[in-house]
């Protein structure tokens, strides 16, 4: 397959298994609740051991990773080429240098689709909408997660994970606000290419795990901790606010 070169972004500037990086520490803050999510999904909705799952926006592998312990066969796709051979170094699934827009498979190649934290990134989110709907089985299952485009992220998200010198973690750049989607929005555009969304749930940290997540981010801005250990200490959890983020999966329902 032809390289794809490879589109500028925070997700090429560091090294995804260096636990002192902030790609492992949004690994170890999401993959406990998003793997676990992820994986119990596909099972309910039958998608049984050993079926073909793609991973669209695989990254370093880190979901994949997970759908790989749980029995299934993965391929995941990346634009980053950097990050799919980080991938194929740590994780025993195949992996493509693609794009969402434009995914090098046959039409329903595979018996579920899996897109975590990608669609706010990219180009053209109805493309890739599109194209996944395109390569899943009529049945299949389409997992998602991602922020919400509310005013409660772009003060958490932007304002102080971001932007401020005094709470900055994350590098300048890596979320735009004006291209999140909202989850009344993902139902709609998965409605458009033939996705009906069955479920959506809010992800949060509980009320009690505040302070314990803001000593880390405190400890993190000190460099008392490294982002692996940061994102561990603080536990996200399935919730009825969609205020920050969100998870949730439809199935094929029409071509």
């Amino acid at each position: 397959m032809e390289a794809v070169t490879s589109r500028e972004s925070a997700f090429d500037d560091d090294r995804w298994w260096d636990p002192d990086g902030f790609l492992f520490g949004m690994h170890t803050l999401l993959e406990p609740l998003r793997g676990s999510y992820v994986t119990a999904t596909l099972r309910g909705a039958g998608a049984t051991s050993g079926s073909r799952v793609l991973d669209v926006g695989s990254g370093g592998g880190f979901l994949a990773a997970a759908l790989t312990a749980a029995g299934y066969d993965v391929v995941g796709i990346d634009p980053s080429l950097p990050a799919v051979h980080d991938a194929a170094d740590h994780v025993a699934a195949s992996f493509a240098n693609a794009v969402g827009e434009n995914l090098p498979f046959a039409n329903g190649s595979f018996e579920s689709v899996v897109c975590s934290e990608v669609l706010e990134h990219v180009e053209d989110p109805s493309a890739v909408m599109a194209e996944i709907s395109r390569v899943l089985r009529p049945g299949g299952v389409f997992v998602f997660s991602l922020p919400n485009r509310t005013l409660l992220s772009r003060l958490v998200l932007i304002d102080i994970a971001q932007r401020n010198r005094f709470t900055r973690v994350l590098p300048k750049h890596l979320h735009d606000w004006n291209r999140l989607i909202g989850s009344t929005d993902l139902r709609d555009l998965a409605q458009r290419h033939g996705l009906t969304v069955q479920e959506v749930q809010g992800v949060s940290v509980g009320t009690r795990d505040v302070p314990r997540a803001l000593l880390a981010l405190v400890d993190l801005r000190r460099r008392r901790i490294s982002y692996g250990d940061a994102g561990s200490k603080v536990q996200l959890r399935l919730s009825r606010s969609r205020a920050i983020a969100y998870v949730g999966y439809a199935l094929k329902t029409r071509s």
